[in-house]
Parts: C-alpha cells; structure tokens; sequence
C-alpha cells in the first residue's frame, strides 16, 4: 500500500471512527415564512473570495479535467466511492441534472475515494454509466478540499473559481438543482 493510500485510509478511517462517513442527507429544514406581510425571500448564496484549490485528472470517461480550465463555468466537485451507499443514491439526480444543465455551463467532476484503485471504479461505471467526468481522488486533493468527517463531499464552485458551498452528505436532485442553479442564474 502506498503512503498516499495509507493516508487516505487514515483519513476516511477517522470519518467513520467518528461516525460521519457515508453521511445520510441532512435533514429539510422547511423554508421560514415571509418577512412581516412580504413575499418570501430566496436566500441566495454570498459571493466571496474562497478560490477552490487547483487539480487536473485523468478520467475514466472524459479525458483529461483540469480545473483552472473551467472559468466561466459553475463547476461541482463530489467526493465519493463505490461503497459508499448515500453517494451512490444521488448520482443518478447529480447525472440528470448534468444532462439538463451542462448548456448552461454547469460541470461535474466526481473524484473517487476507493482504495482498491481505478479497477473497482471502472467495474462501478460499467454497470452504472455516468456522463459527468470521473477519475481517482487521491488524499492530498482530499486535504486541499477540506474534507471533514466523510462522504459524500460536494463542493460548489462558481464562476469565478471560488468555492461558495460545501455538503457533507448526500443531496436529492432537487436540493442539488437549486444550489446548482443559483450559481448559474449569477453573471460570470
């Protein structure tokens, strides 16, 4: 086993040690009711400086994805792996929602976790296909994205290149739809 790999079974080892791996997703909070006789308002995500850390991969589906070339899109990335139940169960909203959306200027790069290597990944995508690019995470691409307490781990990244939200857990088609087109409803 190679450092890298040690140090991401250390990693995900104290996520579930922790009891947070493979997160369910968080429970809906219902929206809060309209400001003194107002319509309701529609929180929308703040603009900040937060520039989301650079990598390129080789995916297994798409050819080579780097990050510093996606300016000027919304880019999603989502930690995962193929034991991972609650990542499994939103992969099919996160590829319809790539499909409808991609046009707009929405990408998805999803980054494995698996230990057992690219073999195990290449199995999953046969009998489960994904349009969206996939290749191998690695632990220091893992740490530069500051991943907590498990997987799923979904990072939203506007236009800009900064990193605007952050869910550890899984997230239904429509939570992730809202969030996705919020950041493409802003000007590049």
């Amino acid at each position: 086993m190679t450092v890298s790999r040690i140090a991401l079974a250390n990693f995900l080892a104290l996520g579930v040690a922790l009891g947070a791996a493979c997160q369910p997703a968080p429970p809906a909070t219902p929206p809060a009711g309209p400001p003194s006789g107002g319509a309701p308002s529609v929180p929308t995500p703040t603009r900040a400086s937060n520039p989301a850390p650079t990598f390129a991969v080789e995916t297994f589906n798409a050819g080579k994805f780097d990050l510093s070339d996606q300016r000027g899109k919304v880019v999603v990335v989502n930690f995962w792996a193929t034991w991972c139940p609650p990542c499994i169960a939103e992969m099919p909203g996160f590829d319809a929602t790539y499909r409808r959306l991609k046009g707009d200027g929405l990408e998805i790069v999803g980054l494995s976790l698996d230990q057992d290597g690219p073999g195990v990944v290449k199995s999953f995508l046969a009998k489960r296909p994904i349009s969206y690019p996939i290749a191998m995470g690695d632990s220091a691409t893992a740490a530069r994205f500051k991943i907590g307490n498990g997987i799923p781990y979904t990072v939203f990244i506007d236009r800009q290149g900064n990193i605007r939200d952050v869910v550890t857990g899984s997230l239904s088609e429509a939570a992730f739809e809202r969030k996705v087109k919020a950041l493409l409803a802003e000007p590049a």
